[in-house]
């Protein structure tokens, strides 16, 4: 069941597949922990998560229900305790294994577990080059240099970086892009901010107005261009949030979905989740995906909705 993600230029507007991928994706939020205090962050914090055993038999449900790829998220997913015992789990059934992590964590277990399996990819986390400034976006010292050493521990064939494209930083992404090139690794995703419609952020009531105006925009895309052409074959650049494509459809609910630190199934994370919370709260994973796939015939409301109706 091992496939590998799509990794090519791309503009997108789904925050969790690729256009042309295919397959069932679960976004899964194994703890709201985290070491940084990052202002753009969506994560609500939650107070508490899954213990072990638990983790891992959501795990085998996710195996039983054939998923294809599950993205391992938090907050800060190396701060949960099983986080090493839920990739082995996943990875060893053949399941496409995605970790989300800000890149700051040494976790020899599953650095080396990264290593020795090609159904494992990661994502880490890059806003600028400078570490100064890096500092002032984590809110913690050494973060550039952390960042840059777990990247340079793993295989660079299966990494990909992502900047969050913000006020906070939208100087420094061509800065970003040049390094990323230079380091080797195969993909860049460039994101906006996002959140769910109703749920506060982790450190501010709504994320969102760290967007970047309409201005600035033109100028990522103008680029964006420019730096495809510059390193095509070299480097893939994905954009992610800015804007819709033709053909593009919300699966939240259908092929997407997300389970929270708690364990509960939701359609997707920028969801209007309060509704369908209560609806599987005494559902198993495997039935609240069941329950979505026969009950959403449609794209559910979320924060992309205007977005995509347009």
């Amino acid at each position: 069941m091992t496939t590998h993600s799509v990794v090519q230029d791309e503009d997108q507007f789904c925050v969790y597949r690729s256009v042309e991928s295919h397959g069932t994706r679960v976004l899964w939020e194994l703890t709201s922990a985290c070491n940084l205090k990052c202002d753009f962050c969506l994560v609500e914090i939650k107070g508490r998560h899954l213990p072990v055993d638990d983790a891992l038999a959501i795990a085998d449900a996710l195996i039983a229900a054939q998923v294809d790829k599950v993205l391992l998220s938090g907050g800060e997913p190396l701060l949960h305790p099983g986080i090493e015992a839920v990739m082995r789990r996943l990875a060893g059934a053949g399941v496409l294994v995605k970790l989300l992590t800000n890149g700051t964590i040494d976790h020899p277990g599953v650095f080396d577990l990264i290593r020795a399996s090609d159904s494992i990819e990661v994502s880490l986390s890059l806003p600028t080059v400078d570490p100064l400034e890096a500092d002032a976006i984590f809110k913690r010292p050494g973060t550039l240099a952390k960042i840059t050493a777990t990247i340079d521990a793993l295989p660079k064939s299966r990494l990909n970086v992502i900047c969050a494209v913000s006020t906070l930083n939208a100087g420094a992404v061509e800065s970003v892009v040049d390094w990323v090139a230079e380091s080797g690794v195969a993909c860049l995703s460039l994101t906006d901010i996002f959140k769910d419609p109703n749920s506060p952020a982790r450190f501010r009531d709504d994320c969102r107005d760290l967007r970047i105006d309409d201005g600035q925009r033109e100028q990522l895309f103008a680029l964006v261009a420019a730096k495809r052409a510059q390193y095509r074959g070299r480097l893939a650049i994905r954009t992610t949030q800015f804007a819709v494509q033709p053909g593009e459809r919300c699966m939240a609910g259908r092929t997407v979905f997300y389970i929270d630190p708690v364990g509960v199934v939701a359609p997707c994370t920028v969801t209007d989740n309060t509704i369908w919370r209560e609806a599987v709260k005494d559902m198993t994973v495997g039935e609240a995906i069941a329950f979505y796939r026969s009950t959403l015939t449609s794209a559910p409301a979320s924060s992309c909705s205007g977005r995509l109706a347009q």
